[in-house]
């Protein structure tokens, strides 16, 4: 591996953190531009390396509670946030098969946050 994607993966590694805090804040606006940053950045396959896979299900777990939870019960709210939440959810589907650990497929298909997901969206 070069130095490059390893300083990618570092890089990475500084910002699963702050996306969390973000898709947790009770900002709808916070919640929909972090959202759409990581909606863009799980477009392309270069995400699913395996040492984010589990972060990435972690931020999934956090949108999805931080949207139901804050955001789905309020009108305003739930209408502003629900593009970027179908769209995020969209991102990564296609990518869904990358997830090749039992513990994470379980998680991306029985999980009550991810199945919600798959569910809302097809």
């Amino acid at each position: 591996m070069s130095s490059r994607p390893q300083t990618a993966v570092a890089d990475n590694a500084k910002i699963f953190p702050v996306f969390a805090t973000r898709l947790a804040s009770k900002d709808v606006n916070e919640y929909i531009n972090t959202a759409n940053k990581l909606k863009n950045w799980l477009g392309s396959e270069k995400a699913y390396y395996p040492d984010a896979l589990r972060n990435i299900v972690l931020l999934f777990e956090i949108a999805h509670q931080t949207f139901t939870t804050r955001f789905l019960h309020i009108e305003l709210s739930a209408v502003a946030a629900m593009d970027i939440y179908q769209a995020l959810i969209h991102a990564v589907i296609p990518f869904l098969p990358l997830f090749t650990e039992e513990d994470l497929q379980y998680t991306c298909w029985f999980s009550p946050s991810i199945r919600l997901f798959v569910n809302f969206v097809t």
